[in-house]
């Protein structure tokens, strides 16, 4: 028995080729499939394979910042672009073979992002989920039908030829061999060096603790906050941007608790679908749906029809959390648009 097709599928679609997500989403497999990779190191390489051109190489983090939603690719904006992900089977940090492949296609937006067409297939795959639970051999047609169409979107199959040519790539005896990289626009981030890490995190330990004294305060409170941290970011200067970063958590606080009293301004209706594990123990949140609105009570009215909406996502292991939030809130929970 292969693994279920509707994990894989979904593997695919998220452009998360890592065969532990796989044990996450799918509750049938032939272990035996996977056993090679539980005593050795994996990693994924990925490779897009544009329609008329050769084959390009997608580094990790151009990967990872498609999926966040922190990068995009304007040169292939409003396309749809097959991509393969190659599972290679490491010894002392170096690939030694290739153990399988995986074909998607990702939906590029307007601008470049494929975030909006991987929560598009999220959202469709969360459909199959029941399915792909059984290992039943008798599957009713409807669902076979619905898996077949969505592998036919989200899916494609690398050729021999494919294959070879990243493995040309991966393992090359000449300079031809070698593809060239796919560009993003993110600028490529400074090393964090070990010393710069913990500097960082032992500077920024405490700020669950500043922010909770904050909230504690009422509005006169955090005018009063706000006023004087700014007093003492023109008085002493060493710390002046300090200072200036506290009073302006306060005046951001203040400026909420205003929205909630009046109920004016800028709010979002907030729909998240929250997906429980429950053989792995925990939820997550794996599509948002919001709508930015004028006033508390448009959000209100606002969130009461998504929630009709998006009803039929409701199920058994998933969960509809309906919210309103300020648009300050909304900023916090770095929701993507």
């Amino acid at each position: 028995m292969k693994p279920t097709e509707a994990g894989a599928a979904l593997i695919a679609a998220l452009a998360i080729f890592k065969l532990l997500i796989a044990r996450k989403l799918t509750g049938c497999f032939d272990t035996t499939a996977f056993s090679v990779e539980l005593f050795m190191p994996v990693s994924v390489r990925y490779f897009l394979f544009p329609e008329d051109s050769d084959p390009l190489r997608l580094s990790q983090r151009l990967v990872d910042g498609l999926i966040q939603g922190k990068d995009a690719m304007p040169q292939y904006a409003d396309t749809k672009q097959r991509v393969m992900g190659v599972v290679i089977q490491n010894e002392d940090g170096k690939p030694t073979n290739v153990d399988r492949t995986y074909g998607a296609i990702w939906t590029f937006d307007e601008d470049g992002a494929i975030r909006e067409g991987l929560q598009e297939a999220v959202s469709e795959a969360m459909g199959l989920s029941d399915a792909s639970r059984t290992c039943e051999k008798v599957v009713p047609l409807r669902p076979q039908l619905k898996r077949k169409r969505f592998e036919e979107k989200y899916r494609w199959e690398p050729s021999p030829s494919d294959i070879d040519r990243v493995i040309r790539d991966i393992w090359p005896k000449k300079k031809a061999d070698r593809l060239k990289d796919a560009k993003g626009v993110s600028k490529r981030r400074p090393a964090l060096t070990f010393e710069a890490k913990h500097a960082l995190g032992k500077v920024s330990g405490g700020f669950w603790e500043i922010k909770l004294e904050i909230d504690k305060l009422k509005e006169p409170g955090l005018r009063g906050f706000a006023f004087e941290a700014r007093k003492r970011a023109s008085e002493d200067l060493e710390y002046r941007h300090l200072y200036n970063a506290l009073a302006d958590m306060a005046v951001a606080s203040l400026e909420i608790l205003k929205r909630e009293k009046t109920g004016k301004g800028v709010w979002y209706a907030v729909l998240e679908v929250m997906m429980t594990r429950p053989d792995e123990g925990y939820s997550e949140v794996v599509r948002v749906f919001c709508e930015k609105c004028d006033g508390r009570e448009a959000a209100v009215a606002a969130t009461r029809k998504l929630l009709v909406e998006h009803a039929n996502l409701f199920n058994d292991h998933t969960d509809l959390q309906a919210s309103v939030m300020t648009d300050l809130e909304w900023e916090v929970r770095a929701f993507p648009d």
